[in-house]
C-alpha cells in the first residue's frame, strides 16, 4: 500500500469531479491487496473476488469507469465514476508527488559505524545503512533508502529513492534500482503522459544481482525481489514485478510489468515474460523462450528447435 493521506475532496479535484464529500483515505493499494480506508481503481471488468473483498471493507473510495456494473454491490465504498480510471489514478499520483504526501520510508540518518562507504560515492543523509555494508566508488544512493547489514553495492550502482535492500545482498556494477517505471497513459488531448511510480523497490536478503541490471519502481506497491534470488547480468525486471524466493534469472532476461515469477523458478538466457503473466513455482523456462501465457508450477517451456536436415554437420 502507498501510504498518503487524502481527502475525498482532494481526490475529486485531482480527477476533475465536483469537490464534495468528507471521506478520508490513508493511501492507495492495488486491487489484490484490499484494506480499509484506501483508494482503489477498477480499470476493466471487476471480478467477483475483488467485488466481495471491497464490499467487506470500510471507508474505501473506488474509481470505476462510467456505467460500470456492480457499483451498487460495494457496500460502504464511495464510488467515483470517470471515463478513464487509469488516467484518473495517474492524476492522483501526480497530486501526491506535487504535494509530497507519500510517507517516507526513512525518517532519520542511521549509518552503522562499521559500514564502509567510499569517499567517491554520493550518499544522501536520509538513509539507513547496516553494519558491515559496503558502498564502492561512484555509487549514488538517494534519500529514503535502506541497505541491510553486510550488503554490497559494487562500483557505479545507482539506487533511487524508496528502495529497501535486505541483509547480505549484492548489487553488481552499474546496476540501477528504483528509477521510474515505463508507464504512460493518454491525457484528454490524446498525448502520452507519464504515470508517476511511487511504489518503490523491495529487495530481500542473500540476493545477488549482476552488472547492468535495471529494476524500476512499482506504481503503487513495490517491485519485489524476494530472498535468495539470483539475477545474472543485463536483466530487466520491470515495474510491479514480483520475483519469488530462490528464483534464478539468467543473462539477457526481460520480465515485463506486473509479471509474477514463482519460487525456485528458472528463466533461461534471452527469454522474455509478457506483462501480467505468471511463471509457476519451480517452473523452467528455457533459453530464447517468449512466455505469452501463464505457466503452472513445475512446468517446462522450451523454444521450438529449427529443423535439422539429415546428414547435416550441425548437431
Amino acid at each position: 500500500m502507498l501510504r498518503a493521506t487524502l481527502s475525498e475532496i482532494e481526490i475529486r479535484r485531482a480527477i476533475g469531479l465536483p469537490e464534495t464529500g468528507n471521506r478520508v483515505v490513508d493511501g492507495l493499494a492495488p486491487a489484490g491487496a484490499i484494506e480499509d480506508r484506501c483508494l482503489y481503481f477498477i480499470n476493466k471488468t471487476m471480478t467477483d473476488a475483488i467485488r466481495d473483498s471491497l464490499a467487506s471493507r470500510r471507508d474505501c473510495i473506488v474509481i470505476m469507469p462510467i456505467g460500470s456494473s456492480g457499483r451498487d454491490e460495494l457496500g460502504d465504498c464511495t464510488v467515483l465514476e470517470v471515463a478513464d480510471p487509469r488516467l484518473a489514478i495517474a492524476n492522483v499520483l501526480r497530486f501526491i508527488t506535487a504535494q509530497g504526501r507519500h510517507r517516507p520510508w526513512v525518517t532519520e540518518h542511521k549509518v552503522d559505524p562499521s559500514a564502509v562507504i567510499s569517499p567517491l560515492a554520493v550518499v544522501d543523509e536520509k538513509v539507513e545503512i547496516g553494519a558491515g555494508a559496503v558502498i564502492e566508488p561512484f555509487c549514488v544512493v538517494d534519500a529514503d533508502v535502506c541497505i541491510g547489514r553486510g550488503s554490497i553495492l559494487r562500483s557505479g550502482v545507482r539506487v533511487h529513492s524508496r528502495v529497501a535492500i535486505g541483509d547480505d545482498s549484492i548489487l553488481g556494477a552499474n546496476t540501477v534500482v528504483g528509477h521510474q517505471g515505463f508507464g504512460f497513459v493518454r491525457d484528454e488531448r490524446g498525448h502520452k503522459t507519464r504515470i508517476p511510480h511511487l511504489g518503490g523497490v523491495v529487495i530481500g536478503s542473500h540476493v545477488e544481482i549482476g552488472a547492468l541490471v535495471t529494476v524500476p519502481s512499482g506504481t503503487i506497491g513495490p517491485t519485489t525481489i524476494e530472498d535468495r534470488v539470483k539475477i545474472d547480468d543485463h536483466v530487466h525486471v520491470a515495474h510491479n514485478v514480483h520475483v519469488g524466493s530462490g528464483a534464478t534469472l539468467t543473462a539477457g532476461v526481460v520480465i515485463a510489468g506486473s509479471a509474477l515469477i514463482g519460487e525456485e523458478a528458472w528463466v533461461g538466457i534471452n527469454s522474455s515474460i509478457r506483462d501480467g503473466r505468471r511463471v509457476g513455482h519451480r517452473a523452467f523456462v528455457g533459453m530464447d523462450v517468449s512466455v505469452q501465457q501463464d505457466l503452472p508450477d513445475n512446468a517446462v517451456a522450451r523454444a521450438p528447435r529449427p529443423d535439422i536436415k539429415a546428414g547435416s554437420d550441425d548437431c
